[in-house]
This record gives C-alpha cells, structure tokens and sequence, in this order.
C-alpha cells in the first residue's frame, strides 16, 4: 500500500470512526476530516484547493437541500403540520393502532414531498404533546413515524438524503424515483402496517383502557383547521409545494437539475411571502450542510488514491461479475452497513464503487443504484443511528419519562428491516431474472 493511500485512509477511518461514536458533532467531525484530507493531499500529491469546489462537493445535493430548507421554514409558519396531526387524532377515533398507525402514515406521506428528518422535526413533537395530553404512551407512536418516515423517503428523490446523493451520481430524475422505487415502497408500508398491528396488539389494548376519554372527547370535538394560523401564507406555501412537484416531474423534459427546482421553489415562496429573512435564513440546518459538504470532501479524497476503486473491483470478484449476486450484494451489505454507521455517510462511500461497478457489468446496471437506495433507507431503520431521522425521534423522546433505548428500538425494527430488505431482494430479483419488463419492478 503507498503512502498516499495509506494516509487517506487513515483519515477516512479516523472520520468515520468520529462520526459513529458521537464523541465529536457529525458536521465538525466530517469538516475536520476534509481539512485534514486536503492537507494531506497537497503534501503527497493526491488532492488541491481547486477540487474541493469544482469536482468534490456535490453543489446539487447541498443546493436541493437548503432549497427545500428555505420551503419548508416558511411552510412552518402556517400551521399546517399542527393541523394533519390533530386530524389524525380525530380520524382514529380514540383507537390507540389507527393513532399510531395514521401518525406513521403521515410521516411516510410528508417524507416523499420533504425529507425525513425534517418530517419527524415537524410531526413527532405534535404527536408527543397529543400523547401527553391523552395520557398515553408516546414512544410507539414515535418509534412508528421514524420508521415509516424512513421507509416512505425511499419513494421519491427528496424523500431521503441518501436518494438526493444517489440521484446526482446516478443521472436519475423525480420521475425515475417514483417509476423504479414508490411501488416497492408501498408494498412494504402496507406489510409494516400489519406486522405493528400484530406486534401491538396486547399495548393497544392497554392504551385503549388508560386514555384519557374526556381529553379525547375534547379532541374529536375540535376543528383541525383551528390550527392554521395564516391562511393567506398557506395557499401561498401550497402554491408553491405544486410549483416544485411539477417542475420535479417535467426535470427530464425541461433539462433542469433537482437543484435548480428547489432554489427556484425557495425563491418563489420568498417573494410570495416576503419574510424575515434574518430568521427564516436562522431555520436553515447549517450544520447539515457542512456535514454534507466535509462528507464529499473526504470520500473524493478517498477516490482519487484508488482506495474505493480497489473496494470495487473486489465486490466484482467476490460476485463473478454476475449482476444478480451484485444487485443483492449491495442490498444487503448497505442495509447492514446503515444501521451499524449511518445512511448518509455510508451511502457517499458507496456513489463511487456503484458507478465503477455499473461501468463494468453488464445488463441494465442501473438496478445497482436502486438496490443502493433500498438498503440505505430500509437498512436505516435496523438501529437509532441508522439514520438522521431516527436520531432526531430518539433525541425528542428523551422529553418523555421513559425515553427509547436501543434495546427498545431493536426489538420492533430488526423484523421491519428484515421484511422489507427481502421484499426489496425479492423484487430486484424478479426484474434481473424476469425477461419481462414489468411496469412495478426497478430497472
């Protein structure tokens, strides 16, 4: 091993090792680790200043996400959220499962028009306060969304920041996501929702016995819409909500980059609303971005020493070249890899090793990125650290007296990553196999 790669890879161990054990902030660890990176490779030759802005970062994926941010900030202020969780509420009729089940709905359906993290940011709060207020236990219903909300950012570009990643390397549109992963997506909701109500069958009886009825009553009495605190700001959010969705969905048609329809999203909403710019700028998850950005930053490091070329080549070797055994390889191995590190930094390790082995398969080795996407974000939700998404739900019921521990967390979501990463095998199997090419089925 040469010295050039050796140190890169130090520093990239050293990176992840940091981020993993939390022992140092992710977005500091991964923007000391790229300082590190390219001081190390201007002494060996291996990397310069120029690279950082003009081929490491991926300006795509850092302007999708303040876009959405800057959208989702203003969105905030009209009180829609508040408004689907209290009819939520009353759409379950005081049933502990359909509570916890519609909940979890919600974030799978709001996780496929803004990313997961910032769904559960905007929903689990709510639903812990009407947990509160009804005298039940929260933490199901939490648990529920986080996996849910993981499960249903799978289905679009946006829904989940690895899919934003894995769309910039891959050239792949909205269009693309929703044909080739929101049917598998759905699938796998629907079979979540039968083995909770299986696995909470004994919980919601309790639940049911303990609520606080006259709370309920109070609940099912009020109107949703009491929520909405600016209706004028709503149609102008919703407006624009549209504006993105359309303009994501003719991407291919009008040769335009998912970046670009989220910052003119943003500035549309901006001139609409024309708001307090120093505070809607104080919404915008800096930390994130610099997170994303140190990230990009050390894996082209990584890639320009060869290190994740090599990694390549011995996944063709193990797998023969065979497509199938290298669709299902990657699967499993970024399932497995999400819920020991994190999606995120675990999916930019794999963009590179993808396109190298999609270079040199044959077939159509565009399922390779799919089989990334499924088991990044179903592999998310084996552990709390899997994902953002379920860090934030983990951090949020620490409010509560009994908060979710790891043991709780692993003993609901390992049977949920294991039936969904097989429904995703399954299916990436059928469309390698199958000499149709059927609608439902990732190509």
């Amino acid at each position: 091993m040469n010295s050039e790669l050796l140190i890169s890879a130090l520093i990239f161990v050293g990176t992840y090792l940091a981020i993993l054990t939390n022992k140092v902030e992710r977005s500091l660890a991964a923007v000391t680790g790229a300082a590190f990176m390219v001081g190390a490779g201007l002494v060996f030759g291996f990397y310069n200043e120029r690279e950082v802005i003009t081929e490491a970062i991926d300006w795509n994926t850092i302007a999708l996400l303040f876009g959405m941010m800057i959208v989702v900030g203003i969105l905030k202020d009209t009180g829609l959220f508040e408004t689907l969780a209290v009819w939520a509420a009353k759409l379950s009729r005081g049933d502990y499962f359909y509570m916890m089940l519609l909940f979890g709905i919600l974030a799978a359906l709001m996780s496929t028009t803004i990313d997961n993290v910032t769904t559960i940011l905007l929903v689990a709060p709510i639903s812990m306060s009407i947990s509160s207020v009804l005298g039940i236990d929260p933490k199901p219903i939490l648990l529920t969304q986080g996996l849910f909300a993981n499960i249903g950012g799978v289905a679009t570009l946006i829904g989940d920041p690895p899919n934003i990643m894995i769309s910039t390397a891959g050239g792949f549109s909205y269009l693309d996501y929703i044909y080739n992963l929101a049917p598998t997506v759905i699938i796998c909701t629907s079979v979540t929702a039968i083995v909770f109500r299986l696995i909470f069958s004994e919980k919601t009886r309790r639940e049911n016995k303990e609520m606080n009825r006259e709370a309920l009553d109070n609940i099912l009495e009020s109107r949703p819409s009491k929520e909405i605190s600016d209706w004028s700001l709503l149609g102008k959010s919703l407006a624009t909500l549209v504006f993105i969705i359309v303009l994501f969905t003719l991407q291919s048609v009008l040769s335009i980059t998912p970046a670009t329809v989220a910052l003119a999203g943003a500035a549309l909403i901006l001139m609409l609303s024309q708001p307090d710019m120093s505070e809607i700028l104080e919404r915008v998850e800096w930390r994130t971005l610099l997170f994303f950005a140190g990230l990009f930053v050390v894996v082209h490091g990584v890639g320009n020493t060869a290190l994740l070329t090599k990694a390549a080549q011995g996944v063709l070797r193990l797998t023969r070249g065979n497509l199938l055994l290298s669709a299902l390889s990657i699967l499993f191995l970024s399932a497995i890899g999400s819920g020991l590190v994190d999606n995120i930094p675990l999916t930019a390790v794999m963009l590179p090793i993808i396109g190298t082995l999609s270079a040199n398969l044959p077939g159509e080795s565009n399922i390779l990125w799919w089989a990334l996407a499924f088991g990044t974000g179903f592999g998310g939700n084996a552990t709390y650290i899997g994902s953002p998404a379920n860090e934030m739900i983990v951090s949020l019921s620490e409010d509560h007296h009994e908060p979710i521990t790891m043991k709780y967390w692993l003993k609901y979501s390992t049977v949920i990553t294991l039936i969904t990463t097989l429904i995703a095998g399954a299916v990436i199997a059928i469309q390698i196999v199958s000499p149709l090419n059927l609608p439902f089925l990732p190509n």
